[in-house]
């Protein structure tokens, strides 16, 4: 309940013409819709960071198949990560805006480490991340960007010595984490990344501090295509994404 969020695919803008598969995987298979009369620029904008990101990201892949087939030779194809980001369908961008605290949720404490977005890993094979722009949306005749005046907020990671880390990523610079699909792939050799987003935590003596003060930030997620098997036991990813779906939103597992 603290961010929105607008996604598309920034490779194509209708990844499956199958409309049974648009139904029963409308996450990734559902045509690209864009705001073309409110915001026309947003198409163009959208497509060419997100392609430049998936671009980079297929330069990061080589190191990473290079890794893990030499530990792997048998079992990991050389070119598995590259083959999932330049082949896949199911490339996903996601706008996101982490929407102002004006209050304490119930059930939170003020200093709740994930009170922007909760403890979790990603589904996918490897997100490219941008890094966090913050807006004072306190002026009402435009938005200004400003520097987080909290320096506690913003993304988090626990490590594999279960240790917790901000992560800073420069204005300029791509930062790019594993989700649980590549680390299936693996074998564990690349592990999955923990994360969070922490607000901006306003003191309690002056609760209303921080209360216009929105985070904005923009990530792709490259993953293997619905059919594609991820899991010991012959599961598809198109199958056990949604697993992982019910399991983060409480759902009952699907028979």
């Amino acid at each position: 309940v603290s961010k929105g969020s607008y996604y598309a695919n920034p490779m194509m803008d209708e990844p499956e013409a199958s409309k049974v598969l648009q139904e029963q995987f409308p996450e990734y298979c559902h045509p690209n819709v864009w705001p073309k009369d409110d915001l026309p620029e947003l198409e163009h904008a959208f497509k060419e960071l997100g392609q430049f990101i998936v671009g980079v990201g297929a330069q990061v892949a080589k190191t990473c198949d290079a890794f893990v087939h030499a530990q792997l030779p048998t079992t990991f194809s050389p070119t598995h990560l590259q083959d999932v980001i330049q082949k896949s369908k199911t490339t996903k961008a996601r706008l996101l805006h982490y929407f102002p605290q004006t209050g304490i949720t119930e059930g939170e404490k003020r200093d709740d480490m994930d009170s922007w977005c909760g403890w979790h890993l990603d589904h996918g094979s490897l997100t490219g991340l941008t890094s966090a722009m913050f807006i004072d949306e306190s002026n009402n005749d435009g938005l200004k960007e400003v520097a987080c005046p909290d320096q506690e907020a913003g993304l988090y990671i626990r490590n594999r010595g279960q240790q917790i880390v901000k992560v800073s990523i420069p204005r300029d610079h791509l930062a790019f984490q594993t989700g649980e699909a590549l680390q299936l792939a693996t074998r564990g050799l690349l592990a999955a990344t923990p994360h969070c987003v922490r607000g901006a935590t306003a003191p309690a003596e002056d609760p209303t501090r921080y209360a216009t003060l929105a985070r904005n930030t923009f990530a792709v997620f490259m993953q293997p295509s619905l059919e594609t098997v991820v899991t010991e036991d012959g599961r598809s990813f198109g199958e056990w994404t949604k697993e992982v779906l019910d399991r983060y939103y409480d759902k009952e597992p699907k028979k």
